[in-house]
């Protein structure tokens, strides 16, 4: 018995990254499949993916723009994204439970990502409590169990961070990638537009270098790609007067007034990820507790242009959303998320490796309790999901309702799915 508790322990040490990221990995892949199609959601976002790729592989139209950045703004982003899902309405024969597969799939990427960029950015330890808290936390979870472009914001936002803050150490090579990053960013959301302005601010720290100029160089055509189709649709009069004209209508100047009333905003995925009354200050700080944890005893030039990175990550869309008289949602600050969690985690294991017992089994404990917590409030019951909407046009078929076309109509794009099958089954009877 002593024996195989001693190869046990070995085993163990040899194949830990392994083993904690396959077990977190089977929790991961759980929280955003249980329930299939009972805890999904399938509205005006899903169902206008799901007639992109219908129009994409029935109709071979392909559109050179994707959905619409913002209401009445004539602003929409890329289309790389209705591509990206008609490969998996095209292999479900346009069944919108591809919209499952396609917000499962994503968010095992952000798993991913979260935990490998974390890893080589900070340490295997960070990287590990980071994917803990991605995992188990029910704002994240049921943010992700949702299939829209915005859910590919968090990773690209940590991969953009990375590129940018291995830019600014002295590695020009990655000037490339970070084109192709930004690139990507814009096809997924109008928000993208944070990422380039904080790019702009990094660039003064840009080696100073010919090398730096000539990798800018080779980076600008891959960017630039990026925005062909938009530029192609885009390239009338009265489509850049139109958004011109709705940035000078939702553009009311800097008031200090108004950056400290979107203060609680610009730190609301720490709140929502730890959505106790108790510790909602605490997101406050969230960003000063890191700094003074990060710089306590070394502070080298790599390690404060690091924060300088994180304080823009933080202040870009807080200061950008300030002079934004517009209505403003939570996910207008996801770019923030994947950097929340790695932050919380690294001042969770700052306070565990203190020589101080209590302050362990403290952590300890409340990792226990979160992870607790948040498995608790998964299993509330989950409404107007996909199947809800497909048990209801089944319904009205039975009943001989026929449903009319309608753009964002859930149980329309369902009608039209359930007709297209029984027709294509008639016709295999006869």
């Amino acid at each position: 018995m002593r024996d195989q508790l001693i190869r046990g322990t070995r085993y163990f040490s040899k194949h830990r990254e392994v083993i904690i990221l396959g077990v977190l990995l089977l929790f991961h892949i759980f929280f955003r499949f249980y329930g299939f199609e009972e805890k999904h959601q399938f509205t005006w976002d899903q169902v206008d993916n799901a007639w992109a790729a219908k129009n994409i592989i029935v109709e071979h139209k392909f559109p050179l723009v994707g959905m619409v950045a913002k209401q009445n703004s004539s602003i929409y982003i890329g289309p790389l994204y209705y591509y990206f899902v008609a490969i998996f309405y095209f292999l479900t024969n346009l069944d919108p439970i591809a919209s499952v597969f396609i917000a499962g799939i994503t968010s095992i990427i952000s798993f991913f990502v979260l935990y490998f960029f974390t890893k080589k950015i900070f340490s295997e330890q960070v990287a590990f409590v980071a994917v803990f808290f991605h995992t188990f936390s029910t704002y994240i979870v049921s943010n992700e169990r949702v299939q829209w472009p915005v859910n590919f914001l968090a990773p690209v936002s940590l991969i953009i961070f990375y590129l940018l803050y291995k830019v600014i150490s002295g590695n020009q090579k990655f000037i490339p990638y970070l084109a192709v990053a930004l690139g990507i960013s814009w096809q997924l959301n109008f928000t993208a537009i944070f990422f380039f302005i904080i790019t702009l601010l990094a660039l003064p720290l840009f080696p100073r270098t010919k090398a730096t100029i000539k990798q800018m160089l080779i980076a600008t055509p891959f960017l630039l790609v990026f925005f062909v189709p938009n530029i192609l649709y885009d390239f009338q009069a009265r489509v850049i007067s139109s958004v011109s004209s709705y940035v000078q209508d939702y553009y009311h100047g800097f008031h200090f007034l108004r950056m400290i009333q979107l203060s609680k905003d610009a730190f609301i995925v720490f709140a929502s990820v730890f959505n106790y009354p108790v510790f909602s200050f605490l997101r406050f700080l969230l960003l000063p507790v890191f700094l003074l944890f990060y710089l306590w005893k070394k502070r080298t030039m790599e390690k404060i242009k690091l924060c300088y990175l994180i304080v823009l990550w933080f202040l870009v869309p807080w200061v950008v959303l300030s002079v934004y008289k517009g209505e403003i949602s939570n996910y207008y600050f996801i770019l923030t998320e994947p950097l929340t969690l790695v932050l919380t985690a690294y001042i969770v294991l700052w306070i565990y490796n203190r020589k101080f017992f209590p302050a362990k089994l403290l952590v300890g404990l409340g990792l226990v309790i979160f992870a607790v917590v948040n498995i608790r409030q998964f299993f509330v019951p989950f409404y107007r999901s996909l199947a809800y909407h497909r048990h209801a046009v089944e319904r009205r078929m039975e009943s001989g309702e026929v449903i009319e076309f309608s753009q964002y109509d859930p149980e329309s794009y369902l009608y039209y799915v359930l007709n297209r099958y029984a027709t294509n089954d008639k016709d295999i009877q006869e």
